[in-house]
C-alpha cells in the first residue's frame, strides 16, 4: 500500500494554524483536542491499521512555516509485521525562519522476520528549532520475539542552512551483530533517542548538565552536545512505556525552555526551576518535591 500524509502549519497572528492536510488510508491527521485551546498548533498522526505490512511505502511531509509551532505525536505503538520483500517509510520536514516542531512517536515494534528501513531528512535555519524523538523496540518481548526481526535501518539527516549538522545511521540486524554486547542494546529491549537543534542548543546543555543529575528508575541515559546548535539525548530500558514517558518529558522540557527563551530573566528562572522540579519527579518515580533547588545548587 502506497501511503502520503501531508501537514502545512502556518502562523496566522498569535496562533499557528493548519492551513491544509492531506492523508490517506490507513492514516488520519488529527487535532489533539481544540484547536483554539492553545496558541501553538498540536496534532496526532492516527491510523486504522494493525501496521505496517509487507511492501508497504509511507510518504510524510512536514512543513512549519516562519514562526509557526508545531507538536506532532502518535496514536499508539507502530508494528512491523512479518516480511519477504520489507517496507518503507520516508519523512521529509522543513522548518522555516522561527519555526519550532516538536515530533515524540510512540515506541517502533518490529516483529519477527520483519524487514523496514525509514530515512528522516530534516531541513532547518539557523533561528528554527527541532525536537525530535524515536524508540526502537526489540521486537515484541514478551511473545519472545526480542531480535528476531531480520533488518532494521534508521537514517536520521538534519540540515541547517543547507550544512549538514547531524547523520544519525543505525543498521540492525540481529542474525550478524551481538545485540546484547557492548555498543549494542547491552541487555535492554528499547532504545530512545531524542534531538534538540536549536540556536538555543548549548545553554540547554548547561542546564541538563545541572538537572539530569538524578539517576532515572528502569532507564540509563547520556547525553551530549554533539555539535554548535545540536544536543542529544540516548536512553536504554526495559520497557516501551516508561522510555516513551521519560522522552516526552525531556521533549517538553526542550520545548519549554525554547519557548520561554524571549521571557524576562525572572520568568525563564521560574520556568527552569519548574522544569527541574518535573524531571527530579520523573527521577523519583512521582513523590513529591516541596522546594526544588536553584539550578546554580545542584551538584
Amino acid at each position: 500500500m502506497l501511503s502520503r500524509i501531508g501537514i502545512n502549519a502556518e502562523r496566522e497572528g498569535e496562533r499557528t494554524l493548519l492551513k491544509d492536510s492531506y492523508h490517506n488510508a490507513p492514516y488520519k491527521v488529527v487535532h489533539y483536542g481544540s484547536r483554539h485551546l492553545q496558541k501553538h498548533l498540536e496534532l496526532i498522526l492516527m491510523s486504522s491499521s494493525p501496521g505496517i505490512m509487507d511492501e508497504d511505502e509511507v510518504t510524510i511531509k512536514v512543513d512549519v512555516h516562519e514562526e509557526a509551532h508545531l507538536k506532532l505525536s502518535t496514536q499508539s505503538f507502530s508494528k512491523l509485521h512479518p516480511m519477504k520483500k520489507g517496507a518503507v517509510q520516508q519523512t521529509n520536514v522543513t522548518i522555516k525562519k522561527g519555526g519550532v516542531f516538536k515530533y515524540i512517536p510512540h515506541p517502533v515494534t518490529p516483529f519477527a522476520g520483519s524487514i523496514f528501513k525509514t530515512l528522516n531528512e530534516i531541513q532547518m535555519t539557523g533561528s528554527s528549532t527541532l525536537i525530535w524523538g524515536d524508540i526502537i523496540a526489540s521486537g515484541r518481548v514478551y511473545s519472545g520475539e526480542s531480535f528476531a526481526f531480520k533488518r532494521f535501518h534508521s537514517i536520521t539527516k538534519v540540515t541547517c542552512d543547507k550544512k549538514l549538522v547531524l547523520l544519525d545511521n543505525q543498521l540492525l540486524e540481529p542474525a550478524r551483530q551481538p545485540m546484547d554486547s557492548i555498543l549494542f542494546y547491552e541487555g535492554y529491549t528499547h532504545q530512545a533517542t531524542l534531538l534538540y537543534v536549536s540556536p538555543f542548543a548549548e545553554e540547554l546543555k548547561a542546564e541538563l548538565d545541572e538537572i539530569l543529575v538524578e539517576k532515572f528508575e528502569e532507564i540509563d541515559f547520556g547525553f551530549t552536545q554533539c555539535a554548535p546548535n545540536a544536543v542529544m539525548l540516548r536512553g536504554m530500558g526495559k520497557d516501551g512505556g516508561v522510555l516513551h514517558d521519560w522522552l516526552s518529558t525531556m521533549g517538553q522540557l526542550c520545548w519549554e525552555f525554547t519557548m520561554h527563551k524571549s521571557q524576562p530573566e525572572s520568568e525563564e528562572q521560574q520556568l527552569l526551576d519548574t522544569q527541574s522540579n518535573q524531571v527530579q519527579l520523573a527521577a523519583t518515580g512521582g513523590e513529591a518535591i516541596t522546594e526544588p533547588a536553584p539550578a546554580s545548587e545542584v551538584q
